[in-house]
């Protein structure tokens, strides 16, 4: 008798349901698998971490810490001196100022860089001789795009200054 039976209901059912679950397993998890081929957004991560590292541990450190800054060089970087000028005076090590923020990163000018350095959320100033110099470069990060962020906890040291130094976050952002 059961030869000449069809399918049942509850056959079809289990059926249908293992070829969905399979169905949405692959949707689902495949393009996962494939991510972590996609092109350009490791490469900005790399690019960040390495510009800040770049500039907290060599182009503006001081002759301390790798994470304290000069606060010649600092404001020398940010307030656009020549870099033969600023190596000549404060012995810095960057080869270009904030205006030309590319050139000391080493990164093409296709992605857009941008530099801070904030305290408690704001953008600090040095203040040599009554003239504020913001410690900001380049274009604000676009709110449309991906942008991937590296920040270094510093310290810029003031020989004139005899307060105990303030902790800075400097923060590279590419795009």
């Amino acid at each position: 008798m059961s030869a000449d039976r069809g399918q049942a209901v509850l056959d079809f059912v289990v059926g249908m349901s293992v070829f969905l679950v399979a169905v949405g397993f692959t949707f689902a998890f495949v393009p996962s698998l494939l991510e972590p081929y996609a092109v350009g957004e490791g490469a900005t991560v790399i690019v960040a971490e390495r510009g800040a590292a770049r500039l907290a541990e060599s182009s503006l450190a001081g002759s301390g810490s790798a994470a304290t800054l000069s606060h010649a060089c600092t404001l020398a970087f940010f307030d656009g001196t020549d870099p033969e000028t600023a190596s000549d005076e404060s012995d810095c090590a960057w080869t270009a100022n904030a205006d030309d923020l590319h050139a000391e990163l080493g990164v093409d000018d296709a992605r857009g860089l941008n530099l801070t350095v904030t305290r408690n959320g704001s953008v600090r100033t040095l203040d040599p001789d009554g003239a504020a110099v913001a410690m900001r470069a380049g274009p604000a990060p676009p709110r449309d795009r991906s942008v991937a962020a590296a920040s270094r906890l510093v310290t810029v040291d003031d020989p004139e200054d005899r307060t105990a130094p303030e902790t800075y976050r400097l923060t590279l952002r590419v795009w």
